[in-house]
């Protein structure tokens, strides 16, 4: 072992963590401005969606995206976390694996549409929904095969170029949706406008990797079979994950019809666009989480603990909110009939204070190569999720659903605990949940209890509560403090930490 090797191990808060700081907030403040341009995005044309199609056919426009979205999911078949994680341990044979997932993702993504377009009439759903369906899985497909160029890129540390891409893919397809929705189009001209975009992303994403010397693809049908039993265990988190994420919405379907779950789907997509935060961490710290895993698990606890904290910090005030503000960001989004789904929202961005923190340990556990861990954990959140929407949805409708995601969260975050905790990984709990949760009482009581005054007063005052809090616990150490300077510098960061 050299001397820097000791140094790091017996300092993680030292020169290498100052340096692995600066690197994740250069990721982050990439990831960061793409992920609002893309959730805004969302946003933006859901509200188009909601407006434009109506209830009904805006509830056809869920199911379809919900179906196309496990499908798709079935096309990646984790072979994006398993690319990320060996690229960055074998830079050496990036391009190996890159024309390996592809090749895979080719293959199932070619009998996933073909599935798409013929189940879904079988299961009785309308022509409308069905082909749609079928459409919304094809651009999946098409996703998928330029996303494995993605994952190839921030293999290689080169998150901007990933972000970009991310970016002008949402906006474009923003653009092309609400051009469609303005011209009188329904529902099948926008899964049309969902395969355009996903075909013209495909290309640009292999030419943004190849501008980065790395559009070299090797095919070695050999390699599958040594490479499936780690792909089985992405794969089988993002299926049960995804299940977890839409069978709610096939569930209210199937119990209350089209106009429930076109409320559901509304509320469901405020909760979707917060997602970018979690997201912006996570992506942020898996190529370094992966490269210290097998060489540094101190600096790993290190690095959990902080992003744990962070992610803690965001989702609290989130989940106060939502209890008081549901209904007016609901008709503001959307309309008055859509207010109806408050209760609901409430209960959904209430589950992001289990949610922000389980994606970090999720991250944390991939990285310690406990994919089949996670996947036991994230089987048994599912079981739990369906039994309680199948007891939940027909007494209390989308209702009951939120409260079984709800439920869920805690369930899969509980578990991930315990797993990390085993594996000598864990944070720390007054820096990183006690001091969030006492900061944020005072938050609570303006919320709660100033109900006659105007909901923007008592957010603003519960805001400065809340920040204030935080500073005097004395919540952030130096190293967050660092990481905000480089999330706002315009300068260049280091390319690698190491």
């Amino acid at each position: 072992m050299t001397e820097g090797s000791r140094t790091h191990r017996s300092e993680p808060h030292g020169l290498a963590s100052r340096r692995l700081i600066t690197l994740l907030a250069r990721n982050a403040r990439a990831l960061a401005a793409a992920g609002v341009v893309t959730r805004l995005s969302a946003v933006a044309v859901a509200i188009i969606l909601a407006r434009g199609l109506g209830e009904h056919e805006f509830g056809g426009y869920v199911v379809a995206v919900a179906f196309a979205s496990i499908l798709g999911i079935l096309v990646e078949f984790g072979t994006g976390g398993y690319l990320v994680r060996e690229g960055a341990q074998k830079p050496q044979l990036l391009g190996r694996t890159t024309g390996l997932v592809l090749s895979l993702r080719a293959g199932l993504g070619m009998v996933m549409v073909a599935i798409a377009f013929s189940l879904p009439p079988l299961l009785g759903y309308e022509h409308s929904t069905s082909l749609a369906i079928g459409l919304f899985t094809a651009a999946a497909a098409l996703r998928a095969l330029g996303t494995t160029f993605l994952s190839a890129l921030q293999a290689l540390e080169r998150l901007g170029d990933v972000a970009a891409v991310q970016a002008q893919q949402t906006l474009v397809g923003a653009a092309a949706t609400a051009l469609v929705i303005l011209l009188g189009g329904g529902l099948i001209a926008v899964s049309c406008v969902a395969v355009a975009v996903a075909a013209l992303t495909l290309p640009w994403s292999w030419w943004r990797l190849d501008r980065a010397g790395e559009g070299q693809l090797e095919f070695h049908r050999g390699e599958l079979r040594d490479a499936l039993p780690a792909i089985a265990g992405f794969s089988s988190v993002l299926l049960l994950s995804t299940g977890i994420t839409y069978l709610d919405s096939l569930l209210v379907q199937a119990f209350k019809g089209e106009g429930p779950t076109g409320l559901y789907g509304a509320a469901y997509r405020v909760l979707l666009a917060l997602y970018f935060i979690p997201t912006v961490y996570s992506t942020s710290v898996i190529r370094s989480m992966s490269r210290l895993a097998s060489t540094d698990r101190e600096t790993v606890g290190w690095l959990y603990s902080r992003v744990f904290c962070h992610l803690t910090v965001a989702a609290l005030p989130i989940a106060v909110f939502g209890f008081v503000g549901s209904r007016a960001l609901l008709e503001l989004l959307y309309g008055q009939p859509y207010g109806d789904a408050d209760t609901a929202l409430s209960l959904l961005l209430a589950s992001v204070v289990f949610t922000f923190p389980a994606w970090i340990a999720s991250t944390t556990a991939y990285a310690l190569g406990a994919e089949r861990r996670v996947v036991a954990i994230v089987a048994a959140s599912l079981t739990l999720n369906v039994i309680a929407n199948l007891l939940a949805i027909a007494p209390w409708g989308i209702e009951g659903a939120a409260a079984a995601n709800l439920a869920t969260e805690g369930l899969t975050l509980g578990l991930l605990l315990v797993l990390l905790r085993r594996k000598g990984v864990k944070p720390d709990w007054i820096a990183a949940v006690g001091k969030p949760l006492t900061a944020i009482v005072p938050s609570v009581v303006i919320a709660f209890l100033m109900s006659g005054t105007p909901l923007a007063v008592r957010l603003a005052l519960a805001a400065g509560a809340y920040v204030a809090g935080l500073f005097l616990l004395r919540t952030f150490d130096s190293h967050d403090y660092a990481f905000l300077r480089a999330f706002g510098s315009l300068g260049r960061a280091p390319v690698s930490w190491r």
